[in-house]
């Protein structure tokens, strides 16, 4: 799980750090204000998202190398213990998990710091709005007269403030029109998104850059509407000047007067791009497929397809793509899935699958097999990495039923062969059934004579007769 989380915000990273490249170099000298808004919200997004999406392998050519494993292959040696496939796991190393935990805790810290500074700024601005006076209400907004702030916008409400005796009558006309503005093309919407970028890559300095960049495309836009309106442009700027000292310290709304005015009056008197500039944004498209290629190297080496680890065992936790079963006949894939009890989309760890594949319990899919007979019963699990999940294929290997031919006992003494042949659920001619064998070990335990811990149970097949002798080791107490 923190390798998961790691991950995700090691691309999320990299991919903000490519899509602010080509905005800081390129896009942001246009005067395509729309396009860049744009560019900047889909970037925020793709950062969030695209850590989710399959990523390219770009470390090993070829095919994906699938890792394969296989159960209950049985040889004339093997005894009903061996049937059950043990698997030793390496306990992961304390300090390993020692600093995960200490940057996940981090992590976290800086998550609820950045979280409760953007609920106190909401709580901020609805403190604002319960307090202030509606003199107006449209289709678009609903204005508001208050004392607390500069005049700003914040959804679709613009929030006057009437105490600025700075302002002439026309001066407030045209500040209310710039709001009106932002709350006509939802500007508060892009910043409630950055905000959330900012809570999830908290540690990121280039964060703030996209904060800064979508706000001041808000006002270039803006801007440049209020002076294709026939506003004068020299009237306006002197406008932004006067308003230079008013700036909310509130994060989450549009301020007329934001900073910095030097850039809005430099853009505001830019001359427009040309048509042909616009060609400009097809860098988007290798922008893509490199920020795609960089985050494809932030997988776990167990995840990359072709790459298993030096145990050849899988990432704990690794989310299951597809599960396909082939060579079954006996029994229905549905029927099968039932019984495995594993479904896409959980968690895989190969020892906790194996045993939904063999145990002791009766619950697994080879006791569905080995209590009709099946015996010689086996699959092979094939591991594919796509992306960051696993698909597996699962290859089964039926065989022919089994009956058992001789049933013999050794090492009794005290108590005679037919009474313990008479007591266990094994008889010659039956068909092999893997439960009774369990369960004859079981009743031989709970006789007494027997030592419990010492009572073998070695199956014999033969190949030719598809029959199994069955030779019941005992040590009496």
């Amino acid at each position: 799980m923190l390798t998961d989380l790691f991950i995700y915000l090691a691309q999320g990273t990299v991919a903000l750090t490519v899509f602010a490249l080509p905005y800081r170099f390129f896009f942001s000298r246009l005067t395509y204000f729309q396009w860049n808004r744009f560019y900047l919200l889909g970037s925020a997004l793709l950062s969030l998202l695209i850590p989710f999406g399959p990523m390219p392998d770009l470390l090993s050519p070829g095919e994906a190398t699938e890792a394969v494993f296989g159960l209950n292959r049985v040889e004339s040696s093997q005894s009903a213990g061996e049937l059950l496939l043990t698997e030793t796991t390496t306990p992961t190393g304390f300090s390993a998990i020692d600093l995960g935990a200490v940057l996940l805790i981090l992590y976290g810290l800086g998550c609820l710091y950045k979280t409760a500074r953007f609920f106190r700024n909401l709580s901020a601005i609805f403190n604002v709005i319960r307090t202030s006076r509606k003199i107006e209400s449209g289709s678009y907004s609903s204005i508001y007269g208050q004392s607390r702030l500069p005049t700003f916008s914040f959804l679709n409400g613009i929030f006057l403030n009437f105490d600025d005796h700075s302002l002439t009558e026309e001066d407030r006309v045209q500040v209310l029109q710039h709001e009106r503005l932002h709350v006509r093309h939802r500007h508060t919407l892009d910043l409630l998104l950055v905000e959330i970028l900012g809570i999830v890559f908290w540690f990121n300095p280039v964060v703030p850059y996209f904060s800064r960049s979508i706000r001041l495309v808000h006002e270039y836009f803006v801007d440049s509407r209020m002076a294709r309106s026939g506003k004068n442009v020299r009237t306006y700027g002197y406008l932004l000047l006067k308003l230079t000292l008013q700036q909310s310290p509130n994060s989450l709304v549009h301020s007329f007067s934001t900073k910095p005015i030097f850039l809005r009056i430099q853009m505001l008197t830019q001359t427009p791009s040309k048509p042909m500039q616009k060609l400009t944004f097809l860098l988007i498209l290798p922008v893509l497929v490199l920020t795609t290629a960089l985050c494809s190297f932030f997988q776990p080496a167990e995840s990359r397809p072709g790459v298993l680890p030096p145990t050849g065992k899988p990432v704990h936790g690794t989310p299951i793509g597809r599960i396909t079963w082939k060579g079954n006949t006996v029994y229905p894939t549905a029927e099968l899935n039932k019984t495995l009890g594993v479904k896409p989309g959980d968690r895989y760890d190969k020892k906790d699958f194996n045993d939904h594949l063999f145990n002791r319990l009766g619950t697994d899919v080879a006791s569905l097999y080995m209590d009709k007979g099946y015996l010689y019963f086996n699959i092979d699990v094939k591991e594919n990495r796509v992306g960051a999940r696993v698909n597996l294929e699962l290859t089964v290997f039926e065989g022919h039923p089994a009956t058992i031919g001789k049933v013999v006992v050794k090492g009794n003494k005290k108590v005679a062969t037919n009474s313990i042949l008479a007591a266990i659920p094994v008889q010659p001619g039956d068909l092999f059934n893997r439960s009774k064998l369990i369960k004859s070990q079981q009743i031989l335990a709970e006789m007494g004579p027997f030592n419990p811990t010492k009572i073998g149970i070695n199956p014999i097949p033969n190949q030719q007769t598809k029959t199994v002798d069955l030779e019941y080791v005992l040590v009496e107490n």
